[in-house]
């Protein structure tokens, strides 16, 4: 079996003890076939792009700014960016949404600015988008904001299978049919095993495995079995097993499908 882990911070300081090494051996014998370096602040795009380019062969990235991270941005970032993201190494605009759960670090209103302006430069580069949306608590103002700014300010892509990804995907059912009436896949990973998190299962199963990719978010969210421990991309079957396992599927029939999906979603042969 072979697995992307569409979703990864491998630049994180977690792992500079020993990056090579799980990038030269330890993925390749867990079956993992590629990650996805996320660059989602001005610190991490070059970065994301040079892990890229020293694997060419295992690693894609996608650079966009957190909305954690809305408040740092400049009009010289926003150039930059806009100079970056038609770098063939870079496969999509991400991680970019709303997150209420930071609003002592950036506001509203600030992080709705930079997801627009986000959208636009989306647009620019008509690439997909890698999306990040977080409640608050029963509160899912988040969802709702970022619904409202994908239907009236963005245009989608033409140039993969998918739109883009609803990464991280810990919400109900309605927010997930809204995510896929608009054409995005649902990011899966740790917190679906979580024992709390059975409104998650749920969702995903109305889902159905063809509309799921999986992703670690690494080092954070590592899966049941493993909380507590640095996460990193060979969980990926482990989360596979879990996803496969509730729905009663077999395992290599969910890699299969995810694989696919995440291939068409980043436009990678």
């Amino acid at each position: 079996m072979q697995f992307i882990d569409s979703h990864a911070h491998l630049n994180d300081p977690a792992f500079d003890a020993d990056r090579d090494e799980l990038l030269s051996r330890t993925l390749p014998q867990a079956g993992i076939e590629l990650t996805v370096e996320i660059g989602c602040s001005p610190e991490e795009w070059k970065p994301a792009l040079e892990l890229a380019a020293k694997y060419p062969h295992l690693v894609r990235a996608v650079l966009g700014v957190h909305p954690e991270y809305a408040c740092k941005m400049t009009p010289q970032h926003l150039q930059r960016l806009a100079e970056l993201l038609p770098d063939p190494r870079n496969v999509a605009v991400g991680e970019i949404g709303l997150d209420y759960t930071c609003l002592d670090i950036t506001d509203q209103q600030t992080q709705q600015q930079t997801l627009s302006q986000m959208l636009a430069l989306a647009n620019q580069v008509n690439k997909p988008l890698v999306l990040h949306v977080r409640r608050v608590g029963e509160d899912y103002a988040a969802y709702d904001d970022t619904f409202h700014l994908l239907k009236h300010e963005w245009k989608g892509t033409s140039c993969t299978a998918h739109p883009g990804v609803l990464h991280c995907f810990c919400a109900r059912y309605e927010e997930a049919k809204r995510a896929l009436d608009m054409g995005l896949l649902l990011g899966i990973n740790g917190c679906f095993s979580y024992k709390k998190n059975e409104y998650i299962r749920e969702a995903v199963k109305k889902a159905g495995a063809d509309k799921l990719i999986l992703e670690t978010d690494c080092p954070y969210l590592s899966p049941q079995g493993k909380r507590g421990q640095r996460n990193d991309p060979s969980n990926i079957p482990l989360i596979a097993q879990f996803v496969a396992d509730y729905l009663n599927m077999p395992v290599e029939e969910l890699a299969e499908i995810t694989t696919r999906n995440t291939k068409a979603l980043y436009g990678l042969a």
